[in-house]
């Protein structure tokens, strides 16, 4: 289609092999093969001229059409490596994105009018690389890794970059405490009521401390699990037990009182909150710049303090 549209701009078989670095035999191959195809004559040809037939007219009015649409969406292809634009659909932890991710996604839609923004919110842990595939997923938020092979590995398809590092605090009801007596060490857990949040960690049911004689495990008892920081915080609260959970969950508990911190002379590791998205030889714009716009508003709003009661 190039060949016939610059011959017949050219007016020259040869002429228009030299705009296309081709040989003239290659050009004129070209432009037979296309009517041969079509069935029809493009071309009259005499030793002096070249004239369109009527087919040939109406067929170069469509040929350049087409390079116009490609050519425009070329363009348009350009823009959106340089600026967002299109749908961009993330998943995230429910109780996390309700009570606080929404607040930084409305803000990105806000700053970022020719994106169309979903935020689907869920407790199930996503699968890997199907999520993406087959719902059609950008970003997942996450605060557990996407497990074997690990994104981030040689060979992954999926990259995990960390957006924000997040505290999180033992506590418990100051009843249950009363009731149950509180914990003078890490081992002493095992003895207690523990409210395990789930699909956090490749074991959850192993807490992690950091003292001053080093870094201390214990495996806890399960009483009540659950993959919703907000339903243990509730359970918590209720005396059901002790949870290890994100501070930005218990931070207005423990300001009130209902809940109280657990293990004041042992600092629980912090954990990194997740973007995770396929691996490309170029990361879409708009998953770059929600990925930059979260970092810098989870930074700016401090998600990983706890309020320390007055």
């Amino acid at each position: 289609m190039e060949s016939f549209v610059r011959v017949v701009r050219a007016g020259s078989f040869t002429t228009a092999a030299s705009q296309l670095g081709l040989s003239r035999a290659l050009v004129s191959r070209h432009v037979g093969e296309l009517e041969a195809r079509l069935g029809v004559r493009l071309l009259n040809r005499s030793t002096r001229s070249l004239s369109l037939t009527e087919e040939g007219a109406s067929y170069l009015e469509f040929c350049e059409q087409v390079f116009r649409d490609i050519e425009s969406n070329e363009r348009a292809m350009v823009r959106t490596r340089l600026e967002p634009a299109g749908t961009l659909k993330m998943l995230a932890p429910k109780s996390f994105g309700t009570a606080h991710l929404s607040n930084a996604v409305i803000a990105f839609a806000k700053a970022q009018p020719r994106l169309r923004v979903s935020l689907l919110l869920e407790n199930t842990p996503y699968r890997g690389s199907y999520d993406f595939s087959e719902r059609g997923l950008d970003v997942v938020l996450s605060f557990s890794p996407p497990g074997p092979p690990s994104a981030g590995a040689p060979g992954s398809s999926l990259v995990e970059h960390p957006v924000a590092t997040l505290d999180w605090t033992l506590c418990a009801s100051p009843d249950y405490l009363a009731e149950a007596g509180a914990p003078k060490t890490p081992a002493d857990l095992s003895e207690h009521a523990c409210l395990v949040h789930v699909d956090t960690a490749p074991n959850d049911s192993i807490w992690r401390f950091e003292g001053t004689g080093g870094p201390v495990s214990v495996k806890v008892r399960g009483a009540f699990l659950s993959n919703s920081a907000a339903a243990l915080a509730r359970a918590a609260e209720a005396g059901l037990g002790i949870t290890l959970i994100p501070a930005y969950a218990v931070r207005e508990q423990i300001a009130e009182g209902t809940l109280q911190t657990v293990l004041p002379d042992f600092h629980v590791p912090p954990r990194p909150l997740l973007a995770v998205y396929p691996r490309t030889p170029a990361i879409p714009r708009k998953v770059q710049a929600f990925v930059e716009f979260l970092t810098g508003w989870m930074a700016e709003h401090a998600l990983d303090s706890v309020v320390t009661p007055h």
